[in-house]
């Protein structure tokens, strides 16, 4: 039966991941067409990538009491798909960013319930690699998405609300299917406990593991969020880049992660959690420096290739360890807390950089020198924020070590590729043989 689920739930998020990676890579961009500030593009940017978070604190607790996670997953997608229709109509930036708002409240529905069936459908011992697939999936939703919507974006052209109107129809169309697919879930019932206002408290209290991971997330969150409305007008003011190259830039960074993730669900469960939190959370720095030293779509292929790599390592890892400490009755709201409170922060941090962005340019900074002012920051920051997820402690043990089960791995990946090659030479050698054989009858005939 669990395995029926899990193949269930992969359908759905492939579909999902699909009709979303139609539109939501270019929300931000949409926005700066429109013509909206650096203030208003930080705001978009932070709903676009955060909002669903805060919003998990009301559908997690919604979701403990009703216990009815299949249908709030089908909901969500349903909903979130129909609210972005109402974006070809929104022809200013003010009623852009309500209509986003309002469609990624509604898509928040289904992340805690999500999460906690994962959480019932997988041991400690392979949700790491359960994780991983699911990420595998969604990767390979979106990517083929996100190419097919920038083609036809950039073939399209004209006012953005016509550039945009196929993928915001086909986003609901795919997300009314996986809609669909998740009812066919079968969920067991789970016991009454539930969580509650008074439970935020005792938690970060007698839940040591929680409360130190959710006070990492606030600054990592803030200073992350600072460098977002600059990464939109980089590529649109300063790369200029058109929307088929904005969205390969997506692919070259979700394909890379799916190819980084064939180590990280085994390191995550054979390892521990920790070496690939730390490992991704501390060079998230370099996305921004990356950013700030971009003339060229050459360098923004780099940085997402790199941010490919950091994203597999660390969010497996990051969403294996919250289930870990988290009670199993209790998961949906566990992690929609520490998503709204991570999610609150990157929120403030996104609106913030955009608003320091434009007061910088009031006091009569160049966009330029505003920029790297506020890339600095956020580099400094990301520094700082990363290397203090050195203090988190596990809360089991793990067959292996790091670089061992890292080294075990390349040297059966190597294995594996030798005996590719030996296998290929052996049919080359007989193809060879009997070429030749074939040759000498000729010859006698």
């Amino acid at each position: 039966m669990e395995s029926r689920n899990l193949r269930l739930i992969y359908r759905r998020t492939v579909l999902s991941s699909f009709g979303s990676g139609l539109i939501s890579p270019f929300i931000p961009i949409y926005a700066a067409q429109l013509g909206a500030t650096s203030t208003e593009i930080g705001l978009v940017q932070a709903i676009n990538s955060v909002s669903p978070s805060i919003a998990q604190i009301p559908w997690g607790f919604i979701i403990d009491k009703v216990r009815k996670r299949v249908l709030f997953m089908s909901l969500g997608s349903l909903l979130f798909s129909f609210s972005l229709l109402f974006l070809i109509f929104a022809d200013d930036p003010i009623k852009f960013i309500i209509v986003v708002l309002i469609a990624y409240f509604f898509s928040a529905m289904a992340v805690p319930a999500l999460n906690s069936l994962i959480g019932e459908f997988s041991g400690v011992s392979a949700r790491g690699k359960i994780l991983a697939k699911l990420n595998a999936m969604a990767s390979l939703g979106s990517m083929p998405a996100t190419v097919l919507s920038g083609y036809m974006i950039y073939r399209v052209g004209g006012a953005a609300g016509e550039m945009y109107r196929i993928p915001l129809i086909l986003c609901f169309l795919f997300n009314a299917i996986a809609a669909l697919i998740i009812l066919r879930i079968k969920e067991t019932s789970l016991s009454q406990t539930s969580f509650s206002i008074k439970g935020w408290i005792e938690t970060l209290k007698m839940n040591p593991y929680f409360k130190e991971f959710c006070l990492l997330s606030i600054l990592q969150g803030f200073t992350m969020g600072l460098a977002w409305p600059l990464f939109t007008l980089t590529v649109v003011k300063v790369i200029r880049a058109d929307m088929f190259q904005i969205s390969l830039l997506n692919v070259v960074s979700a394909s890379t992660a799916i190819f980084v993730r064939r180590f990280t669900g085994r390191l995550a469960d054979r390892a521990g959690r920790k070496p690939l939190i730390v490992l991704g959370r501390m060079g998230l720095f370099l996305i921004p420096l990356i950013y700030a030293l971009a003339t060229s779509i050459y360098e923004l292929i780099i940085v997402n290739f790199i941010a490919g790599i950091l994203i597999a390592a660390s969010d497996v890892a990051l969403s294996a360890y919250l289930l870990d400490i988290s009670p199993k009755t209790m998961r949906g709201s566990y992690i929609s807390l520490y998503n709204a409170v991570a999610g609150s922060f990157t929120f403030l941090g996104s609106t913030i950089g955009g608003y320091m962005l434009d007061l910088l340019l009031s006091f009569s900074y160049g966009f330029h020198e505003a920029m790297m002012t506020m890339y600095a920051i956020s580099i400094v920051g990301r520094i700082v924020s990363g290397l203090l997820y050195i203090t988190i402690k596990e809360p089991y043990k793990y067959p292996a070590k790091f670089k061992e089960e890292v080294k075990r791995i390349f040297e059966e990946d190597l294995e594996s590729v030798e005996k590719m090659i030996r296998f290929y030479r052996r049919i080359e050698d007989e193809d060879l043989e009997w070429f030749e054989r074939f040759s000498d009858n000729l010859q006698r005939k």
